[in-house]
C-alpha cells in the first residue's frame, strides 16, 4: 500500500547527552504532528549492528471521502558512535510535540576509554578536523610552512602583496597586571621596575611589516602587507591626534557596572609576562626607552616617590608615541571578543572588508573623526575569514580551516566563563556600544548530534558522530527587563548578527515545548 505523503515528510532527530551522565536522549519531531492525540502502538527498538533505532506507530490519517483509515510507520533514526548497554530497557514516550527516546550508556561520551576508542578508529583527517582549535598548533604550523599567503575564505581572493614567514604570539594585555604581581605597584625600590617593564615593552611593540601576531581569533598583520591599502589623509590623522584626545591611562573608559576581573579570560598573561621580562634580560630593548611612566605624582606621595619631577613626567610621556600610549589603554585586546575593561574610549573599530566580494575579513582600530589610518599601522583579521590556501586547490591544507565565528565565540565565551555554575553574558556593539543580545551559559560541557530522516530512507548502516556544545538561553535586548549580568562583551555589529542567526537557527534544534525556559530561547553553540 502507498504511505500517505503525510507519514513521508521529514521529521527531525537531535541526540543530546550530558558530560559525565551515561544516558543518552533523543527528541524526534516535525512541524505539525502530536503524536501523543494521532499515534497508536509506538515501540521503539534498536538495530545495533547497523547503528540504527527503529520507530513505528499506527498512524491515523486522513483519506478523503473514505474518512479515516489507520497506517503503519516506520522510521530508521542513526545512532550516534556510543557504547550503548545492550540489556538496559529502552525508555520512550509521545508527547504533543514529539517522541522521547532515552538510552543507557555503558560509559559517558566524555570518558577516557570512548575518546581512546574513537581515536582508535578515526582516521588521522579525521582526528584533526575534530580537534579542538589550538593557538600553538597554529603557530607552529605557520611557522614551519617557509611562506604563507593570506587569503578570503569567501572568494579565495589573495590579501597580501608577498609571503609572510615570521609569526609569533600576541603578548598578553594585562602587562602592568602582570608587572604589579611580580614586584608590587609602588614607584620606588622594586615597585618602579613594573612601570618600567610595561613601558619598555609597549615602546618595543611594532606593527612592522612581515611581521605577524597571532592571538586565539585573530591575526594581526601591517597594512603595509596587504594587497588592499587602507588610504587616510595623513596631515589629517596628525592634526586628529594634536585636537587633544583623551591620553589619560584610565584603561578603557567604558562605563559598566559589571566589570569583570582583569586577569579572567586571559590565556596568554603569563606568556606576555614572561615576554617582558625575557626582554629586559637580554637587553633587547633601546636604553633610550627606558623610562618610568606616571599616570599622575602628586605632592601627597612619600618623600621616596616625589624624585620624579613634573618636568621629567611630561618629558617621559612625550617619549612614548600616541599610538603606545593607547596600547596601554588595552586597545591591544582581542577586538573579536573584548571586555568592558579593555575597552577604550579614545579607538574607534573599522570593520575591514575583502577588496574582491566585500565579505568582511576583521576591523583596525583609528583615532575616530576624519581618519581612518590604523593607530598602530595593523589590521586584524579574524581566523573565520581568512584561509592559507585556496579551497579549490587544497582545503585541507588551510590551517584555520577548523575555524568558523560561532567556534571561535563560543571558545571565548566558555574561556569567561570558567568555574560558573551559570553565566550571564550581555554583549553589545563595539561601535556604538548598545545592547545586541543577552546569552546564559547553561551547560558547557554537552554533545549533541542531528539531521532529518523519513520512512522512506534505505535501510543502510550509518555513522553519526556527537559534537561538543555548550547549551545556552539566548534573548534579545528588546525587553527592559533587568537582568542578572556577570560580564559585558564588545563585538563588531556584523558579527553580532550574524550570531544571533545561528542561535536562532539552533534553537529550530528541539521541539518547541523543550525551546523555551524563563522566557528565553534555549540554544547551543558548537566548541
Amino acid at each position: 500500500m502507498e504511505q500517505n505523503p503525510k507519514t513521508q515528510r521529514k521529521w527531525r532527530f537531535t541526540w543530546e547527552a550530558q558530560s559525565h551522565s551515561p544516558n543518552l536522549r533523543l527528541f524526534l519531531f516535525d512541524s505539525s504532528t502530536n503524536p501523543k492525540i494521532h499515534f497508536k502502538s509506538l515501540d521503539v527498538s534498536i538495530i545495533l549492528g547497523k547503528s540504527q533505532l527503529l520507530v513505528t506507530w499506527i498512524d491515523e490519517a486522513t483519506s478523503g471521502e473514505n474518512g479515516r483509515r489507520e497506517e503503519d510507520v516506520s522510521l530508521r533514526v542513526p545512532v550516534p558512535r556510543v557504547l550503548i548497554d545492550a540489556e538496559s530497557p529502552v525508555n520512550f514516550r509521545a508527547l504533543d510535540d514529539h517522541i522521547e527516546v532515552r538510552l543507557v550508556l555503558l560509559l559517558p561520551v566524555d570518558h577516557p576509554l570512548v575518546s581512546d576508542l574513537n581515536l582508535a578508529t578515526d582516521s588521522l583527517g579525521d582526528r584533526e578536523e575534530s580537534a579542538p582549535l589550538v593557538m600553538d598548533y597554529d603557530l607552529k604550523t605557520l611557522t614551519s610552512m617557509g611562506g604563507v599567503h593570506l587569503q578570503c575564505r569567501n572568494c579565495s581572493a589573495r590579501l597580501t602583496k608577498k609571503a609572510l614567514f615570521d609569526f609569533s604570539e600576541m603578548p598578553s594585555i594585562n602587562w602592568r597586571e602582570s608587572a604589579d604581581n611580580w614586584f608590587g605597584n609602588c614607584c620606588c625600590a622594586f615597585g618602579s621596575i613594573s612601570e618600567k617593564m610595561v613601558a619598555k615593552y609597549t615602546n618595543s611593540y611594532t606593527c612592522s611589516s612581515g611581521f605577524c601576531l597571532l592571538s586565539a581569533t585573530t591575526v594581526l598583520l601591517s597594512k603595509d602587507d596587504l594587497i588592499e591599502c587602507i588610504s587616510s589623509d595623513k596631515t589629517g590623522i596628525e592634526n586628529q591626534f594634536e585636537s587633544g584626545l583623551d591620553l589619560s591611562c584610565d584603561h578603557g573608559g567604558v562605563e559598566s557596572g559589571s566589570r569583570g576581573s582583569e586577569g579572567n579570560g586571559d590565556s596568554h598573561e603569563n606568556g606576555g609576562e614572561s615576554s617582558i621580562i625575557h626582554g629586559l634580560a637580554c637587553g633587547q630593548v633601546d636604553d633610550d626607552d627606558s623610562m618610568l611612566l606616571r599616570c599622575e605624582v602628586k605632592p601627597s606621595m612619600p618623600d621616596c616617590c616625589v624624585h620624579d619631577s613634573d618636568e621629567s613626567f611630561q618629558f617621559e610621556q612625550q617619549q612614548l608615541t600616541l599610538d603606545k600610549k593607547f596600547l596601554l589603554d588595552g586597545f591591544l585586546e582581542d577586538v573579536f571578543m573584548a571586555k568592558a575593561s579593555n575597552v577604550s574610549k579614545n579607538v574607534d573599530w573599522i570593520e575591514f572588508a575583502c577588496p574582491e566580494c566585500s565579505s568582511p575579513l576583521g576591523a583596525y582600530p583609528s583615532g575616530g573623526g576624519r581618519s581612518v589610518e590604523p593607530i598602530d599601522g595593523g589590521v586584524r583579521l579574524f581566523k573565520c575569514y581568512i584561509s592559507t590556501s585556496s579551497a579549490a586547490i587544497c582545503e585541507s591544507s588551510d590551517v584555520f580551516r577548523k575555524y568558523t565565528l560561532e567556534k571561535m565565540f563560543t571558545n571565548q565565551l566558555v574561556e569567561c566563563a570558567k568555574e560558573e555554575l551559570s553565566f550571564h553574558v550581555l554583549v553589545k556593539d563595539l561601535t556604538t556600544k548598545s545592547p545586541l543580545f543577552r546569552i546564559v551559559v547553561l551547560n558547557p560541557s554537552s554533545w549533541s548530534s542531528t539531521g532529518l530522516c523519513s520512512s522512506r530512507d534505505e535501510a543502510g548502516s550509518s555513522t553519526l558522530e556527537l559534537s561538543p556544545i555548550v547549551k545556552v538561553l539566548f534573548s534579545d535586548c528588546s525587553s527592559s527587563l533587568v537582568k542578572k549580568i556577570d560580564e559585558e562583551v564588545y563585538i563588531l555589529k556584523g558579527q553580532g548578527e550574524e550570531l544571533i542567526e545561528l542561535l536562532t537557527n539552533a534553537s529550530k534544534f528541539l521541539p518547541s515545548s523543550c525551546a523555551y525556559l524563563q522566557g528565553s530561547l534555549v540554544s547551543s553553540m558548537h566548541l
